[in-house]
């Protein structure tokens, strides 16, 4: 009976009670679907450090395209891997003959298949109709309360992209090529200097630190150094991705109470230890772990875990799923921001459209798009541009991007040729630093 009545819950709030001919309407449907390509893409990966080890040669995603009977294909992009790939495979005989129009319609099915799955092709749907109608996406969702979206510089310990061991990934189609200029940031110091570089080119105002790397007093003491680098103005968040034990991740909120902290994300796993950790500290507690589907939300009412929910349309349902998620989070008393993971132009557009219909997602969103270099992207022309820490809507109709043909070609060739099936970031770490573990700090 729970199980029955979570489902209700989270369907209800997506608008997904009514049946597919009632969204569809009577009649011919505007916008036929009539075919459906999945194009599976990897694309290149600093050696960024994390919880679970060390970013591997490439990222995977998936670019999804919907094909009209007006003429019009839809653009989506979510995550990647083999699994996927195989659910989004399986949804063109859900989808093929329906109304795009209509997505909620058969968003049911979708998701059943997986929560990525129908966040791509709704994405996909959203940029036809968009198209189509000469509209941008945000307009189709109820209209753009900002016009450009606030994000956070996500900064991350790494390793130097010309590492012999990250250039002889096995999976690495060009040993010769090092992702990036940015050498190895594994100390206090270097990470405070690569926080001002971020700032001074791209104007970020907010700065989230990749925790539960390195010792927890380390990573304070780096809080500490960002702090005296950046200035009071700076905003800071630190996310150690649940790696703490409750003990350490007090200790160590304590001691950054005097630091211009705007939350402190996951530093403990679990809604129980994030609200112990909340009432121990004081601090403002987001999360992107413990509450990450609309059935985790009733325990979160009654444990009051966290003040910050960081929405993500690839895992919470979509546009729809998000935009639901405002009320909800005005009512318990949160803000919103965005969680990001590695991504191309395509789900970078979604996102500046998706914050900018939300009106309580106030907080800067996260990005990995600074990571990703410009001829890699996906989309034609420059990557979308960050300007003073904020990203503007994309002017055209839908998402206002483009296909560049040539770079997905060559980035659905590396996934073909690196035969990667999936992340796994235990495994460059442990040739890094051999006898690694993802253990609790």
């Amino acid at each position: 009976m729970t199980h029955h009545r979570r489902n209700w819950f989270r369907l209800a709030a997506l608008g997904l009670m009514a049946g597919p001919s009632a969204l569809a309407g009577q009649g011919k449907a505007p916008l036929k679907i009539t075919g459906l390509k999945v194009t599976p893409i990897a694309l290149p990966d600093p050696p960024l450090l994390n919880a679970s080890g060390c970013h591997g040669p490439y990222f995977l995603r998936n670019i999804v395209e919907i094909e009209t009977d007006g003429g019009v294909v839809g653009l989506g992009e979510t995550v990647g891997g083999r699994r996927a790939s195989a659910a989004l495979e399986k949804a063109r005989s859900i989808i093929v003959g329906k109304n795009a129009f209509a997505y909620r319609g058969f968003a049911r099915e979708l998701l059943a298949l997986s929560p990525g799955c129908y966040a791509g092709i709704e994405l996909a749907c959203l940029d036809a109709c968009g198209k189509a109608t000469g509209r941008r996406v945000c307009e189709l969702v109820g209209g753009p309360v900002r016009e450009s979206v606030e994000f956070a510089a996500y900064l991350f310990f790494r390793y130097a992209a010309d590492n012999p061991i990250v250039l002889g990934d096995p999976h690495r189609l060009d040993p010769r090529r090092p992702i990036d200029a940015w050498g190895e940031v594994r100390t206090p110091e270097s990470m405070a200097e690569m926080a001002a570089k971020f700032r001074d080119q791209w104007g970020f105002r907010v700065f989230k630190l990749k925790g539960g790397v390195l010792a927890p007093d380390v990573e304070l003491e780096a809080m500490r150094a960002m702090a005296a680098k950046l200035g009071p103005e700076a905003l800071l968040r630190i996310d150690p991705n649940g790696r703490w034990k409750p003990a350490t991740a007090e200790r160590i909120g304590k001691a950054m109470v005097p630091l211009n902290l705007e939350y402190y994300e996951d530093p403990v796993r679990g809604q129980a230890a994030m609200a112990e950790v909340r009432r121990a500290t004081g601090l403002k507690m987001s999360t992107n772990m413990c509450v990450t589907r609309f059935a985790d939300l009733p325990e979160a009412f009654r444990v009051k875990p966290i003040d910050v929910l960081l929405a993500d349309h690839h895992y919470f349902g979509g546009f729809a799923g998000c935009q639901a998620l405002g009320p909800i989070c005005e009512t318990a008393g949160w803000t919103m921001s965005q969680h990001s993971n590695n991504h191309a132009g395509i789900s970078m557009s979604a996102m500046i459209h998706l914050a900018a219909s939300i009106p309580q997602l106030t907080m800067a969103s996260d990005t990995h798009y600074p990571w990703l270099p410009d001829e890699d992207d996906v989309i034609e022309g420059p990557r979308l541009a960050i300007k003073g820490g904020h990203m503007a809507i994309p002017p055209g109709p839908g998402l206002g991007v483009t296909l560049d043909r040539d770079r997905l070609a060559r980035a659905h060739e590396t996934y073909t040729r690196s035969g990667m099936a999936g992340r796994d970031d235990a495994n460059l770490m442990r040739r890094l630093e051999p006898g690694w573990s993802s253990g609790l700090l």
